[in-house]
């Protein structure tokens, strides 16, 4: 299991890394999977990760996953190339319907790496969908904000790209915050919307960073 969402006060949704979403009823497992959900890279620590629902899901039903998405394999290299990706849809009759792409990372910044994806998704209040990417093992490209990893994003649920975004014009316009190694926590507080994010430290100093816009928050260059 990687993720969990209560979409109703007794049933969740709940992703298993190797690419199934399945469903919780009064604390009983549904022995069969949602039938249709994203094809994903099972490998490494690639695979279904987050799920969570939208904020006004009662009247629009959308539903987002995360995973690790490969895209074909080229001339010379050893292995496809992945990187995190997002999508929304519904369930209806246990079967994933109405997808569409919210995220998805420029193909050249695709890696053939197989770890430190991220990922979680968060609403806040204010209408915004935020999520992680992972430095995918390539730690100085934290500091690059022309690349998506290593980052924190700032989006809307549909995809489309807030104007007041932190580096717009300086690089990737999703782009939040950078300096993130590989945030696989985040959680809003529920009274002041604030963004907290729980980064893993390569040999202990692991980090519980309050996010903020436009922040560096340092890795690989400040790091204990």
């Amino acid at each position: 299991p990687w993720g969990i969402v209560f979409v109703h006060r007794d049933t969740a949704l709940l992703t298993e890394k190797p690419g199934s979403v399945r469903v919780i009823v009064k604390g009983e497992l549904i022995e069969k999977p949602v039938e249709g959900t994203p094809q994903v890279l099972d490998e490494g620590q690639g695979g279904l990760m987050d799920v969570n629902i939208d904020r006004d899901y009662k009247q629009n039903g959308w539903i987002y996953l995360s995973y690790s998405h490969e895209i074909k394999q080229e001339e010379g290299q050893n292995r496809p190339p992945a990187m995190t990706r997002i999508v929304r849809g519904r369930i209806r009759d246990m079967k994933w319907v109405d997808e569409q792409l919210v995220y998805e990372a420029p193909r050249e910044s695709y890696s053939t790496t197989r770890h430190h994806y991220g990922n979680r998704i968060v609403f806040d209040k204010k209408g915004y969908l935020y999520f992680s990417v992972g430095d995918r093992g390539a730690q100085d490209q934290a500091q690059d904000p022309g690349r998506p990893n290593g980052k924190i994003h700032r989006i809307y649920p549909d995809g489309t790209v807030p104007g007041d975004n932190p580096f717009r014009g300086q690089g990737l316009p999703t782009l939040f915050t950078l300096g993130n190694r590989n945030p696989q926590g985040i959680s809003v507080h529920p009274e002041t919307d604030e963004i907290w994010a729980a980064e893993h430290g390569p040999l202990g100093g692991d980090e519980l960073n309050l996010i903020k816009a436009g922040t560096n928050y340092g890795w690989p260059v400040i790091t204990y």
